[in-house]
């Protein structure tokens, strides 16, 4: 039995376009992924420069903005682009860490790669897509949810 009523659950998508959108709820759907690990955006007035705090400043930041993100234990329904419901995912981590921080097993659970090299030039063509060059480096903040799928509802 569910340890959810999913009447009560909140649906999103992960991605900024369609296709990508589309694409991550299919990895996660066939298990290839199971952690989104992207830029952080803090709208804090307080925060001014992200990169320039260490890894553990970065966690304190996350604590005392801790109702503004992901949970462990949060459970919610991901959705494709159009917001058909795909499956059931929950939250068991989320932190803050710079990228050139992020350890191959971090970042074998988004993609699957097994080359820590391999990863950090794909993320980084990522990056470029949302930042602008400047600021995709080693102590660009990024945000990792690691999540597990509940249920394979797939609705559609």
């Amino acid at each position: 039995m569910a340890d959810y009523d999913i009447d009560d659950l909140f649906s999103w998508h992960y991605g900024e376009t369609e296709d990508e959108a589309n694409q991550i709820a299919s990895e996660i759907m066939d298990g290839k992924r199971t952690a989104i690990i992207q830029v952080f955006v803090d709208d804090s007035p307080e925060v001014i420069n992200t990169n320039d705090y260490t890894n553990e400043e970065l966690q304190e930041l996350l604590a005392e903005h801790r109702d503004m993100y992901p949970k462990a234990g949060d459970i919610n329904i991901l959705t494709d682009w159009d917001g058909n419901p795909q499956c059931v995912i929950r939250t068991t981590g989320f932190g803050l860490m710079h990228f050139g921080d992020i350890p191959l097993e971090v970042a074998e659970l988004e993609r699957g790669d097994t080359d820590l090299e391999v990863w950090q030039e794909r993320k980084a063509d990522e990056l470029l897509q949302v930042l602008p060059e400047d600021e995709v480096h080693s102590k660009t903040v990024l945000s990792i949810e690691i999540i597990e799928v509940l249920e394979k509802l797939a609705f559609h």
